[in-house]
């Protein structure tokens, strides 16, 4: 599989280098905004009181640095320069892909590109620990964002960008349905992009909510999961795999006693424990139904 690594740090010091603020605006736009402008389009589409006359509503909502947010920009490119973030993406991204190689015939592009933001730590997720990515829904591409590049999350870089990978594929090969996607599909989206980043990078470079998750918090998601595998419909699904936190911080269904990202670590020990007794490699598991990979695991009894 081909690569692209994108030199958005040059993007952001010529933006930062423009003669006026009009001018580093237009420069925003075409080099950042622009390319992602569908999926931006097809998210606030959904956002109730978004100006869609705003040419800046899609960075905004996904809580980009502003092109006015000069002082903050400067800030936290230096961070991820210093710790030659952009490097360590690309190099991560080529050997991430190259784990593929061998199914070509079954994947339905050939090309994967990779975009490394700035954040706002006023607008960002408090829960994400000043980092996160996302992927597009129309082009095999994603992106990581940082707002807090730290000891904590750099190391951590390698592991994003696994994870947003292999949902690019995942998700060609059993693609999403607001309506009839379920808990169990979402669970192993999830859990098959945790335990690549982790065969590949190792299990320390994975989310906090896998590595220091709560023997009883890991439990209670167990049991209130197990119990809702069919269960369908963006609204309510989502609740099983972000939690109850993040269900009243975003608005959407809370479950009731649901940890924070339960779903993901769920996922996670599903997706190893059916790899455990298997036999299988991540990469073949990928392309497995998840009702196999989940009834296979032996996790909910």
């Amino acid at each position: 599989m081909k690569t692209r690594w994108m030199p958005t740090n040059d993007y952001y010091r010529r933006i930062l280098a423009a003669s006026s603020a009009t001018a580093r605006q237009q420069c925003y736009l075409e080099w950042l905004v622009q390319p992602w402008q569908p999926m931006m389009a097809a998210m606030m589409g959904g956002v109730p009181g978004a100006d869609q006359d705003d040419p800046l509503a899609g960075a905004r909502a996904w809580a980009w640095l502003l092109p006015d947010q000069v002082t903050e920009m400067t800030a936290v490119l230096a961070k991820l320069e210093a710790a030659d973030a952009w490097t360590v993406g690309r190099q991560a991204l080529a050997e991430a892909a190259s784990r593929f190689t061998p199914y070509m015939d079954r994947i339905p592009f050939d090309t994967v590109e990779g975009w490394l933001m700035l954040a706002d730590p006023a607008r960002a997720n408090p829960l994400e620990r000043g980092y996160t990515g996302a992927t597009d829904w129309f082009q095999p591409r994603f992106l990581g964002q940082f707002w807090d590049p730290n000891a904590y999350n750099l190391p951590r870089l390698p592991g994003l960008i696994a994870h947003e990978m292999h949902h690019l594929i995942r998700l060609r090969l059993f693609p999403w349905d607001m309506q009839k996607t379920t808990v169990a599909d979402y669970i192993v989206i999830e859990g098959t992009a945790e335990a690549f980043a982790a065969s590949l990078f190792g299990e320390d470079t994975v989310g906090y909510f896998i590595t220091e998750f709560d023997p009883a918090e890991l439990e209670a998601a167990r049991q209130l999961i197990g119990g809702a595998l069919a269960a369908t419909g963006f609204n309510a699904i989502r609740g099983y795999i972000f939690g109850d936190a993040l269900a009243e911080r975003a608005g959407f269904q809370p479950v009731g006693g649901m940890p924070a990202y339960g779903g993901y670590a769920i996922g996670y020990h599903v997706v190893q424990a059916f790899l455990q007794r298997s036999g299988l490699s991540i990469e073949e598991a990928t392309f497995l139904p998840a009702d196999e990979i989940v009834q296979g695991s032996g996790f909910f009894g």
